[in-house]
């Protein structure tokens, strides 16, 4: 009898156990599931946001693209106090964006975005062509490396590395219209010379273009127009001043004004208008950030997409 009730006892704490196991298990299955949902929630919903982010920026892409373009339609020239060179600074798209039919949950979405002229700056493309250093190219980015506080000796550096390029591009017949190897600056990190402290610096002043470029003097920096006119910074202040007062028309109006204040230089790499743009936009949507840099070619025909980045 004894025997018989220990048995059942037993018994039964094997199977309060067993419950109890099957419980955490079935706990343990629950939750699981439950994470694995969560995580396919917050999935879908970035890859939503993500789209959203996507479709938002291509159509501030497609704004700069016509406002471009309506400018080459009346205007002969390109300087800093034209439409594209204000910037679009935090705008709240929400704003914009009101239908009282749908129910939603409050969205943060803020966009920003600048133009800036490609051509305001050096193009590193002109240090080489056909796979020879241009010698007078690199005399001019070696003034603006030494302005800038960097070695002189890295403007051959890259001259040299992008005639190697070129020589390789063209015995394997891929070579077209000197677009190759690099594409822009960001990609000389691959050079033991060139570092991020560097890459920091010249990209205010610097840029590698898909084609050789003049430099637009209607909206270079006081270093870039120093070092490509071969003055002091003061001639190159003067310059600027006289550019204030009313921008170059043409190259022409440039030399002559620029003798009116004693100032002597070769106009060879000189312009007043831009064919190259750069884009730069953010995109954020509540706690989600998105950044995109694209290069931009005007033409007669209209507007050409280069390349697009995340920055």
């Amino acid at each position: 009898m004894i025997s018989a009730t220990k048995n059942s006892g037993n018994e039964n704490g094997v199977a309060i156990v067993t419950v109890l196991l099957l419980t955490v298990l079935c706990l343990s299955i629950v939750t699981s599931l439950f994470w694995e949902q969560q995580v396919q929630v917050r999935s879908i919903e970035n890859q939503r946001l993500q789209l959203q982010q996507h479709w938002i920026l291509k159509g501030a892409l497609d704004w700069a693209k016509l406002i471009l373009l309506e400018d080459a339609k009346f205007s002969t020239t390109d300087d800093l106090s034209e439409p594209w060179n204000t910037p679009l600074m935090d705008t709240r798209l929400d704003r914009y964006v009101k239908d009282s039919k749908v129910q939603s949950p409050a969205v943060n979405a803020v966009l920003s975005g600048v133009i800036s002229d490609a051509q305001g700056k050096f193009n590193a493309r002109r240090l080489a062509s056909n796979g020879q250093v241009i010698t007078e190219e690199v005399n001019i980015f070696a003034r603006l490396l030494k302005q800038l506080k960097i070695s002189q000796k890295l403007a051959s550096t890259i001259a040299k590395e992008l005639a190697k390029q070129q020589q390789q591009f063209v015995r394997s017949d891929k070579y077209i219209s000197g677009q190759i190897g690099f594409e822009t600056l960001s990609d000389f990190l691959a050079l033991k010379s060139f570092n991020a402290e560097i890459l920091t610096i010249l990209e205010n002043h610097v840029i590698l273009l898909p084609k050789q470029t003049k430099t637009n003097v209607n909206t270079a920096s006081m270093e870039v127009i120093a070092a490509e006119l071969d003055i002091p910074y003061t001639d190159a202040r003067n310059v600027l001043a006289i550019r204030d007062n009313a921008i170059f028309l043409d190259t022409a109006d440039f030399l002559n004004r620029i003798r009116q204040v004693g100032v002597n230089a070769n106009v060879k790499n000189i312009t007043v208008k831009t064919d190259f743009f750069l884009i730069t936009g953010t995109v954020k949507i509540n706690q989600s950030l998105i950044r995109k840099k694209c290069l931009i070619q005007r033409s007669p025909q209209g507007v050409e997409l280069v390349w697009l980045k995340d920055f």
